[in-house]
């Protein structure tokens, strides 16, 4: 039954069905051929969302988009621009820096992708460097939002799994620096690694591009801040964030108009649906997977992989799941047929959060569904085959990467560990 629930999945992909609609009739039909009541698929999924976490999701989102609209992604480039441009490959290392500054600003990856790549692929290009070639970076270096808190979809594998949010957000922060460090030095191994800036900075230029981009540093500062202070929930801290970025962006820099605050809401109210519907859907087929007891035959066969071999195992299906299925739904149905084989294994719920979510980055990069891949392609104005061709090196980074957080653990339990068991 699992297998033809995976087979009609693939089916309806390769028909053009609607991804939310595929995997709602693929646990309806489920469901009715395995005598499942109806109801307890519906109560499952109703279960499953009535947590405070999913909260957090959108008014991170909300926040993000309240930033964009009332300050101006310039300043926080400028400034990056400013302290790292001079490099070899400057306006490379500053586009990834930039993707993961506007990560710990909004947690979105999509809109790390437009909101950098419409401001630094034509100033790329004005310096020597293919708009492909910037379009595949910035694609690749979207998905620091993924690792960089605050980040959605570690939100999400916290509402799936209910580990707690702040020692996940910290289990990506430096994995997110390697990730950042392993992207540039696969810069500098291109012919685009030996371009440097032409723009230099006097010493009062950079003090004054500092002191202009200091209000929106705050907004990590609140959400970090609120969380490991003890002041807030994610969700509280979330809520701040929005309060936060509404004033600096209406009144310290005085660019965010009631139309833009209009413009935000309706945006994440948007987004958030789409998300929350794939996620139910998402639900529905692993609540039919788990009732068939699939989660229960994986547990039994881990158990003679070992913790590495589930690891890997987890790493091959995310990557092969990606090519087919949007991310997010990918790790919603994959965690929880995992999760027991997780707990008892005794594989770091961390770790394993880590592992997953930046696998399931690789797949907006990689067609036929790569979000990342086809909005820097719009944005850059070229064809998607052109920037996939590019694409691959940047992937080969990101893939080193995941076996990095495979065999190291301490990658992703260092930094939580120290910080809550001082």
């Amino acid at each position: 039954m699992a297998i033809a629930l995976v087979v009609l999945g693939i089916v309806s992909l390769l028909s053009g069905v609607a991804l939310y609609a595929g995997l709602g009739y693929s646990a309806g039909l489920g469901a009715w051929a395995a005598d499942i009541p109806l109801e307890a698929i519906i109560a499952s999924i109703a279960g499953a969302l009535h947590r405070e976490v999913w909260l957090a999701v959108p008014l991170f989102m909300l926040s993000g988009y309240l930033m964009t609209e009332g300050t101006s992604m310039h300043r926080l480039i400028n400034a990056v621009d400013a302290f790292f441009g001079w490099v070899p490959g400057g306006l490379a290392l500053v586009m990834i820096v930039s993707c993961a500054f506007f990560g710990a600003l909004s947690g979105s990856i999509v809109s790390a992708v437009a909101a950098v790549g419409s401001i630094m692929i034509p100033m790329m290009e004005e310096q020597g460097y293919d708009r492909a070639w910037s379009a595949a970076l910035v694609s690749v270096a979207g998905v620091l939002a993924m690792l960089i808190p605050p980040s959605n979809p570690f939100l999400i594998y916290c509402g799936v799994t209910d580990t707690p949010v702040g020692p996940m957000f910290l289990a990506g922060i430096l994995p997110g620096v390697l990730l950042m460090l392993i992207l540039y030095a696969v810069v500098l191994i291109m012919p685009e690694g030996r371009i440097r800036s032409k723009k230099k900075y006097t010493l009062k230029e950079k003090g004054r591009i500092l002191y202009e981009v200091i209000p929106i540093l705050g907004v990590p500062v609140v959400i970090m801040g609120g969380i490991y202070g003890g002041i807030a929930t994610p969700v509280e801290a979330a809520a701040l964030a929005c309060i936060y970025a509404a004033i600096i962006g209406r009144f310290v820099y005085r660019q965010l108009t009631w139309k833009g605050m209009i413009n935000s809401l309706r945006t994440s109210v948007r987004i958030t649906s789409m998300i929350f519907v794939l996620v139910s859907m998402a639900y529905g087929v692993n609540a039919v997977v788990t009732m068939l007891g699939v989660p229960t035959a994986l547990a039994s066969l881990a158990l003679g992989l070992g913790k590495m071999g589930l690891l890997l195992m987890v790493m091959g299906l995310m990557l092969l799941m990606g090519f087919m299925l949007e991310e997010i739904s990918t790790m919603v149905v994959m965690v929880p047929i995992f999760w027991p084989s997780v707990l008892k294994l005794g594989v770091d719920p961390l770790q394993f959060g880590v592992v997953i979510c930046t696998a399931a980055a690789i797949g907006y990069s990689t067609p036929p569904i790569a979000l990342n891949l086809y909005t820097a392609a719009s944005v850059a104005n070229v064809s998607s085959t052109a920037v996939f061709r590019k694409v691959i090196p940047f992937l080969i980074g990101i893939v080193i990467l995941n076996l990095i957080t495979v065999f190291v653990p301490q990658v992703s339990t260092w930094l939580p560990y120290l910080f809550y068991h001082r």
